[in-house]
């Protein structure tokens, strides 16, 4: 879990000098505004979770919720992305979620750009719905299945 998080810390270091995402939890400035920092962050992101991605992806990110079926291909099993232990990939996942990484769902180009319903919502506040989003990847990284 550490190797992960400091996974996590890495990707956001990136991704602050891009302009996107915070991760780094060391520097007090480099923390999107509303941005949970740990557990907080954890249940933040599986509420968030549940609300939006369990649908298709599960309740407990296999790739098997109820819409699951009706999908071609089939969901992510979220529980398998860290291909080797401690590898997150924190980027891919914030991108998919961003809808800056095309993934095919629904026969379609790409599965809902969360990113932007997030920003919707937060009535285009960028640091709000960014905050969302490290939520949701930090639940995702949570229950990533190692071997």
């Amino acid at each position: 879990m550490k190797r992960i998080q400091e996974g996590l810390a890495g990707a956001g270091l990136v991704l602050a000098v891009l302009g996107s995402l915070y991760f780094d939890s060391a520097s007090p400035a480099a923390q999107t505004p509303g941005s949970a920092l740990g557990p907080q962050a954890v249940a933040n992101g599986e509420t968030i979770y549940r609300d939006h991605c369990a649908v298709c992806h599960g309740d407990h990110g296999k790739g098997n919720g109820p819409a699951a079926g009706a999908l071609t291909p089939r969901p992510t099993d979220l529980t398998k992305e860290t291909k080797r232990p401690g590898m997150f990939p924190a980027a891919h996942v914030i991108a998919v979620l961003k809808g800056t990484d095309a993934v095919v769902a629904h026969g379609a180009p790409a599965m809902m750009i969360w990113g932007a319903l997030f920003l919707a919502d937060a009535h285009g506040n960028q640091a709000t719905a960014d905050a969302r989003i490290n939520d949701v990847v930090q639940f995702i990284a949570s229950i990533q299945e190692l071997k």
